[in-house]
């Protein structure tokens, strides 16, 4: 019995030793602190290396946008965040300072950074309406201490539901009529409806420049998206669109504000169509 105790407290201790690695590199997550809606100043704790900082937010019935700076900025990777819903389950994460995505998705690797770790570009990830109370987690990944601060702000809210799209009149010297969308949410869809004649063309672009993982379907079509940059789709009367993002939701700064969404700054992925009469 004793030769069995002690080959068993062998065996667990082995296997703590070898797995040790792997323990002392899990982060130790840092006592909460709460977040202020709106508030300027924010919420400010350094985070440890390897360790994570935990932060609170009663969130209200606004949509929120949740931005996370490093007072001295270093490259994307260095932080990653993540926001837990009220029952501590993920929601989003990010680490890079353009996209968040979804925790059931593997953080990508895009190959689009920031232009530059500047203190005014933060992580953001924004939460929809009624969310409830959110955790937002800061890991830190690399291996010097990061004061970081958590701000969160109500944010506008435009989702597009069957929105009519009539083109540009019939005759006129008006030739095209652009529309403005942005994709702020996880999993949002933007849908349309083209009311206007036959045979005028659709055009689907985003800011130049920019780079939103985004598509646009025709009347359900979902194997012949447009995609950005896709000119001269020709139009039925009554053909349905809908625009969703493919799993990267943009987190950068608006290029315009002509859409509503992005009046507070900070945009998600902003797109335009454009229908042409021929």
């Amino acid at each position: 019995m004793k030769k069995a105790l002690f080959f068993t407290m062998l065996v667990v201790g082995t296997l703590l030793f070898s797995g040790c690695e792997i323990f002392l590199t899990t982060p130790a997550i840092q006592r909460g602190k709460p977040v202020t809606i709106d508030d300027s100043n924010g919420a400010t704790d350094t985070v440890d290396p390897h360790a994570a900082g935990r932060f609170e937010v009663q969130a209200s019935g606004q949509p929120l946008r949740i931005d996370v700076y490093q007072e001295n900025p270093g490259p994307d990777g260095e932080l990653e965040v993540r926001v837990n819903d009220k029952s501590n389950i993920g929601y989003a994460h990010t680490n890079n300072r353009n996209y968040f995505q979804s925790t059931e998705i593997q953080l990508s690797n895009t190959g689009i950074h920031a232009d530059g770790p500047i203190v005014n570009a933060p992580y953001s990830i924004n939460l929809p309406a009624n969310f409830g109370k959110a955790y937002i987690l800061v890991y830190n990944r690399s291996q010097v201490a990061q004061d970081v601060t958590v701000k969160v702000f109500t944010r506008n809210e435009v989702v597009r539901d069957n929105e009519n799209l009539s083109g540009p009149p019939a005759s006129g010297p008006k030739t095209s009529e652009t529309y403005g969308g942005a994709l702020l949410f996880l999993g949002q869809k933007d849908t349309y409806v083209y009311t206007g004649p036959d045979n005028y063309t659709l055009s689907f672009s985003v800011p130049s420049g920019d780079f939103v993982k985004a598509r646009l379907v025709i009347n359900g079509d979902t194997n012949n998206p447009v995609k950005p940059g896709d000119r001269g789709i020709a139009l039925l009367s009554g053909d349905k669109f809908e625009v969703a993002s493919e799993g990267l939701e943009r987190a950068g700064f608006c290029s315009t504000t002509a859409d509503p969404a992005c009046t507070d700054g900070i945009d998600s992925g902003e797109y335009s169509i454009v229908i042409t009469r021929n």
